[in-house]
C-alpha cells in the first residue's frame, strides 16, 4: 500500500469499528447525546450531530445515496442489521483492485414466524481483461454481451444491466502488453426462510441506469488511485436506450429466434431474449425455459475500445473454409473478426458448438450493418 493510501484506509477501518445497525447506531447516537447534555452540549448535538456517513468502493458510492444497498431498506425488518465494506484499492504499480459491499440480516418473520436470514453482495473488479482467449471469452462474453444486458450512455464502452455492468477503461490505463483494463460490477445475495427454503435475491442496484452511474463511480475512482484518470471525469448524463426485450418462448423447433430470419435451433425447450440491436453492438441469448441454462449466447462488437477486449485473440487464419477475416471455432466459444462496413466487426458464439448458428447471426449482423457476409452458406468448416 502506498503512502497515499493509508489515510484512507485508516479511515475505513475506523467506521468499519462503528455499528452498522439502525438499533446499534441509535443507541450509541444516544449515549453519546447523553453524555453530552452533562457538558451543556446536549442541545447541540441533538440538533446537529455531526456523524460520519459510511463511504465503499474506494469512496465512490456513500451511505444513503440513492440504491437501496445503500439505504436502510437493504435491512428489511431487521433492525440490527449490518452492512460492512472490504476493498483493495490499485495503485501505479499494481493496477489492479477489489471492493465489496456485504448487507446481512436476520430477523423473525411477522408472516409466519420462520427465521429469514439475507446475505447480498455489490463485488467490484478493476483489472487487464485475462491473457489467454478462453479465459477472456468466458469473462466478458458469458457474463456482459448477454441479451439482457444494455449499452451504457453517452459513448461509454460497455454494457449494464440490474445486475451489474462492464466498463472498458481509456487507452491510458491499457497493460503493457496492450490488454484493456475493465471495472466490473455484480450484484449478488440470498434470502433464506426457515429450515428449507432459499432463493437468490441480488442486492437492488435501483435500475440499470443507476447501475451505470455506481459503475462508473467506481471506475473514476479505481482510475485516480492507479494513475491514468483522464483529464474529465467519465460521467452518466443520458437516459439508457436500446433496452432489450422480454425473454420469449419458442413455441416450435422451425420458429426464428431473436428475430434472425433462419436462426432455427431444432427444439423448442427454450426462451429467446433480443438485446441490442445498434451500429455498435447486437446481442441474443437463448436459455432453457425451464432451468436458465445457456443454450446459445450470440454477440456483435464494433464499438472500438468494448471490441478491443478481443484484441490478439481472433488469431491470424479464416475461422473455417469461406469464411471472411480470422477467427477461431472451439468446444466452448468461437469468435471471428472481419472488417464490415469501414470498420472492424467482432462476432462471437457461446454455449454451442454449431458453426451454422454463428454463420446465420453474423451474416445477418452484417447485412444489417451493409457490408458482405461473414461466412459461406451454411457456414461450411
Amino acid at each position: 500500500m502506498s503512502e497515499t493510501d493509508e489515510t484512507p484506509a485508516a479511515s475505513g477501518r475506523l467506521r468499519r469499528a462503528l455499528p452498522h445497525g439502525r438499533r446499534g447506531r441509535l443507541l450509541l447516537i444516544s449515549a453519546l447525546i447523553l453524555v453530552l447534555a452533562g457538558t451543556g452540549l446536549g442541545t447541540w448535538a441533538a440538533d446537529a450531530w455531526p456523524w460520519p456517513k459510511d463511504r465503499y468502493c474506494w469512496g465512490a458510492w456513500e451511505e444513503g445515496s440513492g440504491p437501496a444497498f445503500l439505504g436502510d431498506e437493504a435491512f428489511g425488518d431487521d433492525d440490527d442489521g449490518s452492512r460492512t465494506g472490504q476493498e483493495t484499492a490499485p495503485t501505479r504499480e499494481r493496477p489492479t483492485g477489489r471492493c465489496e459491499v456485504v448487507i446481512a440480516s436476520d430477523y423473525k418473520s411477522s408472516y409466519d414466524g420462520d427465521k429469514v436470514s439475507t446475505e447480498q453482495r455489490v463485488s467490484v473488479e478493476y483489472g487487464p481483461v485475462p491473457k489467454s482467449a478462453e479465459a477472456r471469452l468466458e469473462m466478458v462474453h458469458d457474463n456482459y454481451l448477454g441479451g439482457d444486458m444494455v449499452p451504457l450512455p453517452d459513448g461509454l464502452p460497455g454494457t449494464v444491466n440490474g445486475r451489474g455492468g462492464l466498463l472498458v477503461l481509456p487507452k491510458s490505463c491499457d497493460t503493457q502488453d496492450g490488454r484493456p483494463t475493465v471495472v466490473t460490477m455484480h450484484a449478488s445475495g440470498t434470502y433464506t426462510s426457515g429450515p428449507s427454503y432459499t432463493r437468490n435475491d441480488p442486492a437492488d442496484l435501483g435500475g440499470a441506469r443507476q447501475a451505470a452511474v455506481l459503475l462508473v463511480a467506481a471506475a473514476n475512482r479505481g482510475m485516480a488511485a492507479a494513475g491514468c484518470a483522464p483529464d474529465v471525469p467519465l460521467r452518466v448524463s443520458s437516459p439508457l436506450y436500446d433496452l432489450p426485450g422480454k425473454p420469449e418462448r419458442v413455441f416450435s423447433t422451425s420458429d426464428d429466434v431473436c428475430g434472425i430470419r433462419g436462426l432455427h435451433l431444432g427444439t423448442d425447450d427454450v426462451e429467446d431474449q433480443t438485446g441490442a440491436a445498434t451500429r455498435d453492438l447486437q446481442t441474443c441469448s437463448i436459455r432453457g425455459d425451464r432451468d436458465g441454462v445457456p443454450y446459445l449466447e450470440l454477440a456483435m462488437v464494433a464499438q472500438p475500445r468494448l471490441a478491443a477486449v478481443f484484441d490478439g485473440i481472433t488469431g491470424e487464419r479464416p475461422a473455417a473454409r469461406g469464411w471472411r477475416g480470422t477467427g477461431t471455432i472451439g468446444e466452448k466459444h468461437a469468435i471471428v473478426r472481419a472488417d464490415c462496413a469501414g470498420r472492424p466487426a467482432t462476432f462471437l458464439m457461446g454455449a454451442s458448438t454449431d458453426a451454422s448458428h454463428l454463420a446465420v447471426f453474423a451474416n445477418a449482423a452484417a447485412a444489417r450493418l451493409g457490408c458482405a457476409p461473414i461466412a459461406p452458406k451454411g457456414g461450411a468448416r
